[in-house]
């Protein structure tokens, strides 16, 4: 038996999550890929580096699978890519060990999220949130105080039950862009790992800050799990898993 990690791309509009859900008829990013494999006669499960919601896309998750012998990378990547389009693009196919958890392992991941305070063309909109905005310089402070190690707990979606709600996010960038001749905005957030939803419940926080829905002490006494003062998440479309890290610098 052989290990493959392959890093994938897709769409989160068109399924129901990575992981599998109760959703009627749309299929979960993981189960797409176990049917697509079984075509190959490759009856693996997928596990992957991270789980995002209905309607978050993905520039680089990270999934392991296993398969017999006989499979290469190259052949791999091969025959699979084009059964997986376009809904998911195959980015790359390497060998690993049975050691490898695309989860366990990393050491780092990534986020991107792009919004505009304004109305995008249609075919746009599952792909750039709109979100209003308040005053950047309120934003952009609201995103430094998020870097360091802290507890989330209140910060994360409930009924998840981590055995530990610490995480430490070691950077987060701001910038403004021009998409499709509209004013747009893009945060990037860098952490060791994420609780479920935290990515959305922390941009959705910060853009109240900007907007003086909250105040920037509300958003840190959220932060340090003393009292929760908003619970709105950033709407889904817009947020990308963007990039894991295994080693080197991020």
């Amino acid at each position: 038996m052989k290990y493959f990690a392959l890093k994938i791309a897709y769409n989160g509009a068109s399924f129901s999550g990575f992981a599998p859900q109760r959703t009627a008829g749309i299929q979960s990013v993981s189960e797409t890929l176990e049917s697509t494999l079984l075509t190959l006669d490759i009856d693996s499960p997928v596990i992957g580096a991270g789980r995002t919601d209905k309607g978050v896309h993905s520039l680089g998750m990270v999934v392991r699978i296993c398969a017999k012998d006989c499979w290469d990378s190259g052949r791999l990547c091969e025959i699979l890519a084009p059964k997986l389009y376009p809904h998911i693009k195959l980015r790359a196919v390497w060998e690993v060990d049975s050691s490898f958890h695309p989860r366990f392992s990393a050491r780092a991941r990534s986020y991107l999220y792009v919004f505009s305070p304004h109305s995008m063309l249609p075919f746009f909109t599952p792909f750039i949130a709109r979100e209003s905005l308040g005053d950047y310089r309120a934003l952009q402070e609201c995103l430094r105080l998020c870097v360091g190690e802290h507890n989330f707990a209140l910060f994360s979606k409930t009924g998840s039950s981590p055995k530990s709600t610490i995480r430490t996010i070691y950077s987060t960038h701001l910038s403004p862009r021009i998409y499709a001749g509209q004013q747009c905005y893009v945060v990037r957030i860098v952490g060791n790992a994420f609780l479920r939803a935290q990515v959305r419940l922390l941009l959705g926080a910060c853009l109240a800050v900007s907007k003086g829905i909250i105040t920037k002490d509300d958003f840190l006494a959220q932060r340090d799990a003393v009292r929760r003062h908003y619970s709105i998440p950033a709407s889904p479309q817009g947020l990308y898993f963007g990039k894991v890290w295994y080693g080197g610098r991020f």
